[in-house]
């Protein structure tokens, strides 16, 4: 045993601190190949993890991995740091495998959302068939991964939702699928009802019997047929359209062929009235031409054109004669000859058509008057002058009369224009005088003389306004009201003297005890006054003496009244003055520059509304004062109204701008982001100053009714979404409760592992993960027990058969082939449990252990099952050392 130790390095010692020790003195350089054979190799798991942690090398974690059951974890810690991480010490086959085979379904989604590699991510992606794991690469904002992912946007139907995050030719891309998929619901709907309009309305042409319009509209739903896109329907439906407009198709030429003929005689039939209708219309054109030249030769006295005319009429009557259509020229031939009667007067005629230009250039010579002294005049002469033209007009023949009796209106109507203003205004005249004299005579019969009298004076007005021929009509109704209202003014006189001596009695009396307030008293003194007016006209001496006495006694009366109107004056003049100051101050507003940044409206609109409340509570000023003052106060106040609109309009179109943005978060797909919008909103509306009476609630309403849709939209949505966890944490819960009552006492080690399994594979809740993580901790605890319990089984099995010399168990008996002997075999079992033979040769025993330190450098296997294996498996009964064996288990 001395011996063994003195040959062995430390980091080979049995007991595991002296290894622990000898590990922490070595160094990763120097004794890189040690540390190596230390974390592969020893027995103890905390020395391999110390050195593997002390190496810090991820190919050795890797192996660790694979073939270490104790650090496994770790290891697989280690590995998928490094992946994740994407470090580059780890070797690209070694990460390959281990993503391709090893990784958990956590590590690729991460990995799914971190690696760098794009391809690598959609191919990830793809193994893990998680929409909501592409979504949320798809929003990482990165166009060309977008297009990479678009066939698994498409699986998994994800378009719509993801339209919103989209960039570039991606979102291009996603718009496109979405019209596409669209388009293949409604398209074939769409296209079958297009094929029955179309076939509708072309077996509808076969009803028809307007050869052009059938034809026309075949033509267009022709077009129309071929231009539908029947590749949206399925062959059936295609096969079967497509014989139904074959067969229409058939019908409808067949039909057109009917009506071309039919058609092209009616055509003909046209064509020769159409021939028939130019020829009456030449002809009428040239008898017309011959009947103007007739008129012109007779209006300019032109005897010369006769023969010129006579050869015109015959060759126009020759070509009607000479006509298939003679029938009908019955009207014109006697037209014609009437011309040519006429034709043959046309000296005479010229004789009679110059009378009648004299007559009318006689009456174009009566020229209308602005004077009212020669009105009656003109109208007599124009009139005298308008009937001889008119007498001699009537002889003519009618090819001239028309000319001239056109000429005669035209001189009439041109007279009476410019004679309009002045016929206009004596018919108003006239009308007025008549109404005035009605009006006159009714107040009479009223028994109202005052006020007929001041009627009188308008009629006496407008009757002076008229001519005498006007006058005249009125003269008789003039003279009669005239005479009525001499014998009501001899009456008047007779009673309005006792009532002046009344009167002048009851002023005395108010001037004695009058004890009316001024305003009572300044009444008075007016219904005084107009009572005196009553009495009439003053002619006489005596009625003079009256009214100078009436005055003087009405003065003392309105005496006391001076001072107070006098003291009311001064207080307008004190209103004035305030009025005028107040005006000043609003001119002083109105001059306020308000587009300075951040101009206090506020306070620009407190002082305008504070000076108009100054101004209506104001003093009282005379009516025309006031009239000025408060034009020039509203003509400032305007100015400053204006521009305070201006700003409520402006604030409004802002105001109105955020109800719109608000209104448009209601159908907002992300929530979360409509609410912070419209915090903002709520936070700008605070800024923006006042909208106008009319506005300001009406834009708050709706800007607060969308706030509150938003609001209840999210309240709602949370409960909907904490139900939906709720169920799910529910749901979750009895899940892991069943998975958990399916553990027992009796539970192996495969129902263990099955429990693990299925729970790691559920996304469970935080509220239901720490009950899980912590049933899967005593879980692995339990098969930690199950392995040292079966370990532990399997070598007190060994024993038993060692000691009664049965059969040894079949699991340690394997088809391992070494080229050792079972005493070799025997003595690095002895060498590796650290228990010597007494009767073991110390020679052979430090032979094995050089052997085995050869074999374990050379990378082959030096553990005690491998070679407990070989020693049951190739050493037969009777050569087997038992009580040796015993001692090693």
């Amino acid at each position: 045993m001395i011996f063994k130790h003195l040959f062995t390095p430390k980091w080979k010692h049995p007991k595991t601190e002296v290894r622990l020790q000898a590990l922490n003195k070595l160094e990763q350089d120097k004794d890189a190949d040690v540390l190596k054979t230390m974390a592969l190799e020893d027995n103890s798991t905390e020395i391999r993890q110390k050195a593997l942690n002390k190496l810090n090398s991820l190919s050795l974690w890797w192996q660790a991995y694979k073939q270490d059951q104790a650090l496994k974890d770790l290891a697989e810690q280690h590995i998928s740091s490094a992946v994740l991480n994407g470090k580059s010490e780890l070797d690209s086959t070694i990460r390959q495998e281990y993503v391709d085979r090893y990784a958990s379904k956590r590590v690729l989604e991460k990995l799914a959302l971190s690696e760098s590699s794009l391809e690598v991510r959609v191919k990830l992606l793809k193994r893990l068939a998680q929409p909501k794991l592409i979504e949320q690469s798809f929003k990482q904002d990165d166009e060309k991964l977008q297009l990479l992912l678009l066939p698994l946007v498409e699986q998994y139907g994800l378009q719509k939702q993801l339209l919103k995050s989209a960039k570039g030719e991606a979102k291009a891309a996603l718009e496109h699928a979405l019209e596409q998929q669209k388009l293949a619901k409604e398209k074939p709907a769409e296209v079958l009802t297009q094929v029955k309009m179309i076939l509708a309305k072309l077996n509808a042409l076969r009803d028809k019997q307007d050869y052009k319009e059938v034809n026309n509209q075949f033509e267009i739903l022709t077009e129309q047929w071929q231009g539908l896109e029947l590749s949206w329907l399925d062959e059936e439906a295609v096969k079967e359209n497509e014989q139904k407009y074959s067969v229409i198709e058939a019908r409808i030429s067949s039909h057109l062929t009917g009506l071309k003929a039919e058609f092209e005689a009616i055509e003909k039939a046209e064509q020769a009235k159409r021939e028939k209708q130019a020829f009456l219309a030449d002809v009428e054109t040239q008898l017309n031409l011959a009947e103007q030249a007739l008129v012109n030769a007779l209006e300019q006295l032109d005897v010369s054109k006769q023969a010129e005319l006579d050869t015109q009429l015959s060759q126009l009557h020759n070509k009607i004669t000479s006509s298939a259509y003679g029938e009908v020229f019955v009207k014109h031939l006697d037209t014609l000859a009437d011309l040519e009667s006429q034709l043959k007067q046309l000296p005479e005629l010229v004789i009679a058509n110059q009378a009648a230009q004299t007559a009318l250039d006689a009456l174009a010579n009566v020229m209308p008057s602005t004077e009212l002294s020669e009105l009656d005049n003109t109208l007599n002469a124009q009139k005298s002058a308008y009937n001889t033209a008119k007498g001699i007009i009537e002889q003519l023949p009618n090819t001239l009369k028309k000319a001239a009796k056109a000429k005669l209106s035209a001189l009439s109507k041109q007279f009476k224009s410019a004679m309009a203003e002045q016929l206009d205004a004596q018919q108003n005249e006239l009308k007025q005088a008549r109404r005035k004299a009605k009006d006159v005579q009714r107040l009479v019969e009223q028994g109202r003389s005052k006020v007929a009298f001041g009627v009188f004076k308008g009629f006496t007005e407008h009757f002076e306004r008229l001519t005498a021929a006007n006058q005249a009509q009125l003269e008789p109704l003039r003279e009669q009201i005239s005479a009525q209202l001499d014998d009501i003014r001899d009456w008047q006189k007779y009673a309005s003297a006792p009532k002046r001596v009344e009167l002048l009695t009851a002023l005395d009396s108010h001037i004695e005890n009058c004890d009316l307030a001024p305003k009572q008293r300044a009444e008075l003194v007016k219904k005084l006054r107009a009572q005196w007016h009553e009495l009439g006209r003053v002619d006489t001496d005596e009625e003079k003496l009256q009214a100078k006495q009436f005055d003087e006694k009405l003065e003392l009366l309105f005496a006391p009244c001076r001072a107070f109107f006098a003291e009311q004056e001064q207080q307008r003049e004190k209103a004035k003055q305030a009025r005028e100051a107040l005006i000043a101050q609003m001119s002083e507003l109105a001059t306020t520059d308000t587009s300075v940044n951040e101009f206090n409206w506020r306070e620009y609109e407190s002082q305008f509304n504070k000076l108009n409340k100054q101004w209506r509570a104001a003093g009282s000023v005379d009516s025309d004062v006031y009239k000025s003052l408060n034009n020039a106060f509203k003509t400032q106040a305007k100015l400053i109204g204006d521009a305070i609109r201006a700003q409520h309009e402006h604030n409004a179109q802002l105001k109105q701008g955020l109800v719109d943005t608000a209104a448009e978060q209601i159908t907002a797909e992300d929530l979360a982001q409509a609410c912070d919008v419209l915090k903002s909103l709520q936070k700008q509306w605070q800024t923006i100053g006042f909208a106008g009476n009319k506005k300001e609630n009406q834009l708050w309403q709706a800007f607060r009714e969308h706030n509150d849709a938003v609001f209840a939209r999210r309240s709602a949505e949370f409960e909907s979404q904490k139900a939906e966890k709720d169920a799910l944490s529910s749901e979750q819960q009895q899940q892991f409760d069943e998975i958990k009552s399916q553990l027992s006492e009796n539970s192996n080690e495969v129902e263990i592992k099955k429990m693990i399994s299925e729970l790691s594979e559920i996304d469970f809740l935080p509220t239901v993960k720490k009950q899980v993580q912590k049933f899967i901790s005593e879980l692995q605890q339990k098969l930690v027990e199950l392995e040292q319990l079966a370990n532990t089984a399997r070598f007190d099995a060994l024993k038993v058969a060692l000691k009664d010399g049965s059969t040894i168990p079949a699991e340690f008996i394997s088809k391992v082939d070494v080229n050792l002997s079972s005493e070799q075999l025997i003595l690095r079992l002895e060498i590796l449990s650290d228990k010597a033979n007494d009767e073991g040769s110390s020679p052979e025993r430090m032979a094995e252990q050089v052997a085995m330190l050869d074999d374990k450098l050379q990378g082959q296997s030096v553990e005690f099952d491998y070679y407990l294996s070989a020693y049951l498996s190739n050493t037969s009964t009777d050569e087997l050392q038992a009580e040796r064996l015993l001692k090693l288990l």
